[in-house]
């Protein structure tokens, strides 16, 4: 399942958005459509921190939660140099930092998918419903050179709930 961006916390003025009918940041990552909305910054260290949509997935249908990692599609503004943004999980803590590194190319928007994490916090809890619930991010420029954001999500592999009530071939004979 994926888990779009559902509301933003903690935006530096640095990070701007651009697109018809866009009014703040999360919205401008929603949908990777490149060039017709988008988040963009040029200043080193600058951030912002996103809250995803609840899952679309009933806690009851889903037996475990496997992995979540965030996809991102983003370019560099500049015609020889790569930009890097730094993403972390916020809520839940305890994940390390992963860089994305975007391409030195001006038109093209490039897709970074995350390293898959199958704890919530770096070491061995694993993910709940809850942890899904409540998750943040942050996206921090980590090079000097400009970036564009046009997609921020969270993919979250599961394995489906087994249905206690299943028929089985021949039962009703």
């Amino acid at each position: 399942m994926i888990l779009l961006p559902g509301g933003e916390n903690n935006v530096s003025v640095h990070w701007e958005y651009v697109g018809v009918g866009i009014s703040n940041v999360w919205e401008a990552l929603t949908t990777d459509n490149s060039i017709s909305s988008y988040a963009k910054c040029d200043d080193l260290g600058e951030s912002f921190q996103i809250d995803f949509a609840n899952p679309s997935v009933a806690e009851g249908d889903i037996d475990t939660i496997d992995s979540v990692r965030f996809l991102s599609s983003g370019k560099s503004a500049h015609r020889s140099n790569v930009t890097r943004c730094s993403f972390k999980y916020y809520v839940p803590s305890g994940n390390a930092d992963q860089n994305a590194i975007y391409p030195a190319h001006r038109t093209d928007f490039t897709t970074i998918n995350g390293t898959p994490r199958t704890t919530s916090d770096g070491s061995s809890a694993a993910w709940t419903y809850a942890n899904l619930e409540d998750l943040q991010m942050r996206c921090t420029l980590a090079s000097t050179v400009e970036a564009y954001l046009s997609y921020f999500a969270v993919e979250v592999t599961y394995t489906e709930a087994v249905t206690a009530n299943a028929t089985f071939f021949g039962a009703n004979f």
